[in-house]
């Protein structure tokens, strides 16, 4: 059975300066898969990479066994392939309604849609008129989070996802995003500063250290402290 996701010595970078150095992972079918490590060193432009906002100069990235390397953005999001920024990427005019709206391939979907964000962040349906740039910046995560996870994607990339919230909504993001992983399959990579969070819910982990895998290993009872130990470096 193929991976999710299968990412073989990839190299990326800015220009003519090179930040991803032949990375190479996969990640398993339903697998969420922790990337770790201190700020600048890369993981965010993994990400890009793998989404084809930075181009590949060497490598191949795979998509259930379908070769998306050079495939653009649009055509990779159509596959599956779904990610949530750090930053708000919202259309902070519209409503919420209208974004939610605008995470999907067909209107037919809407009203599913709808019910499934109420389901996990019921203050969102509360207020769908509401316009998105009057959210507060926990609620804005909120809808971000929720319009990825209706586009019920194959494969989710979550860059810094819980960056600013209060510690209650961090618990709940956890507790959705362990629910939607076994009802829908999804398979998930974090990249996370908060480590309980990103261990809490990642089967398996990756330190990423100035653009290449330093360590891997799956989660238990001494991984907080090896990857902090690694951080210290």
């Amino acid at each position: 059975m193929s991976a999710a996701l299968q990412v073989e010595g990839l190299s990326s970078g800015y220009a003519t300066s090179e930040v991803i150095n032949d990375v190479s992972f996969a990640l398993a079918k339903s697998e969420v898969l922790a990337i770790v490590g201190k700020n600048g060193m890369g993981k965010t432009s993994l990400l890009k990479a793998v989404l084809g906002f930075l181009p590949a100069w060497r490598g191949t990235i795979r998509l259930d066994g379908k070769d998306i390397t050079l495939m653009p953005p649009h055509l990779k999001r159509r596959l599956g392939l779904v990610y949530v920024p750090q930053e708000q990427a919202l259309f902070q005019d519209l409503t919420i309604r209208d974004n939610l709206r605008l995470g999907l391939l067909s209107d037919r979907e809407l009203e599913r849609t709808l019910d499934q964000a109420g389901r996990w962040f019921p203050v969102l349906t509360q207020r769908l008129q509401q316009r998105a740039g009057t959210l507060s910046g926990g609620e804005q995560k909120m809808l971000v989070l929720a319009r990825a996870l209706t586009a019920r994607p194959q494969v989710l990339l979550l860059d810094e996802v819980t960056e600013g919230l209060q510690p209650s909504l961090v618990d709940r993001v956890s507790e959705v995003l362990t629910g939607f992983r076994h009802e829908i399959g999804t398979s998930i990579i974090v990249i996370e500063q908060h480590l309980p969070f990103a261990l809490g819910i990642a089967d398996r982990y990756l330190v990423f250290k100035r653009g290449e895998i330093v360590d891997s290993a799956e989660v238990d009872a001494r991984s907080a402290a090896r990857i902090e130990a690694h951080m210290r470096m």
